[in-house]
């Protein structure tokens, strides 16, 4: 009796160290891939910063194609040295046409330098005209072109700045309608992946593999001189989808409602997707491809 008992307590006491010290290793055992609460201001400040130089003209963001975009709708071609000569120039380009579809295709090289900013990129667009009735045309005629579908892809894509650091490609599909009254609004999309490496300073760098979405939802597209360089941005609402990986495996997610305010600047209404749901709001400048404040 004595030993059936010893054996039966032995096996318990075996049993719960066991149980004891799984359940240790289990609340020891840290998941990377959690998105922890410390970091996810600074997780939405590096959402904030990939959308600012995303749309950012001095940056080699999405401004420098609105540019491009614009001159189409204005002359019908893409220049081969945009905005100022000295400091914003192309390297190469080809151009061709396809008369079965009415395809242009040009590619370009553009460099630039402004500011804290460095880019070089590659640039594909294949672009057709249409007519008010949606016949597609081989030229642009002023006051008979009232749309322009453009594709555009950007390889080699390598931009550096003060915040940060990108080596990626991107791409674009985007529709430019009401060429005709002055006013061309824009809908579409605009992609990027790659590398990050974004540099703060009470977070040290940071690098993260990312992928990111824009949709630009009837956005009216607008060109100003502001000194040496011609800026092109939006007016209108977006929304864009952030996904990062940090170099540790954490997954980050950040949904944003975008406002363009016409005037070259934008608000950011940043959900913490993969963290604890709350919202954070920036102020982002559109022309240079920075974050200006924490805010409205």
């Amino acid at each position: 009796m004595t030993n059936k008992f010893s054996k039966a307590f032995f096996t318990a006491f075996i049993l719960a160290a066991t149980l004891s010290i799984t359940s240790m290793l289990i609340v020891g055992c840290k998941d990377n891939s959690v998105e922890p609460q410390a970091t996810q201001e600074y997780d939405s400040e590096a959402a904030a910063d990939m959308q600012a130089s995303s749309l950012g003209t001095e940056s080699g963001g999405a401004g420098v194609s609105f540019g491009d975009v614009m001159s189409l709708t204005t002359s019908g071609t893409i220049p081969g040295v945009m905005f100022d000569s000295k400091s914003l120039s192309p390297m190469s380009r080809d151009t061709s046409y396809n008369p079965a579809n009415g395809q242009h295709t040009v590619v370009i090289t553009r460099t630039g330098t402004s500011g804290k900013f460095s880019y070089n990129t590659l640039i594909t667009y294949v672009y057709t005209f249409f007519d008010a009735s949606g016949n597609f045309t081989k030229d642009f005629v002023k006051g008979t072109t009232d749309k322009i579908t453009v594709a555009v892809s950007k390889l080699k894509n390598k931009e550096y700045g003060d915040r940060l650091d990108v080596e990626d490609t991107a791409s674009g599909s985007w529709t430019i309608s009401s060429i005709i009254s002055g006013v061309p609004i824009l809908n579409g999309t605009y992609n990027r992946n790659g590398v990050s490496t974004f540099h703060t300073a009470s977070n040290g760098d940071r690098t993260f593999t990312h992928t990111m979405t824009m949709n630009f939802i009837g956005d009216t597209l607008i060109e100003k001189n502001d000194g040496s360089l011609k800026h092109s941005f939006l007016k209108g609402p977006a929304t864009s989808h952030f996904s990062a990986t940090t170099s540790k495996g954490t997954n980050i997610v950040r949904d944003t409602k975008i406002t363009f305010n016409g005037d070259g600047t934008a608000t950011l209404e940043i959900t913490r997707t993969s963290g604890d749901g709350s919202v954070d709001t920036y102020t982002i400048d559109t022309k240079v491809g920075l974050w200006l404040r924490k805010g409205r």
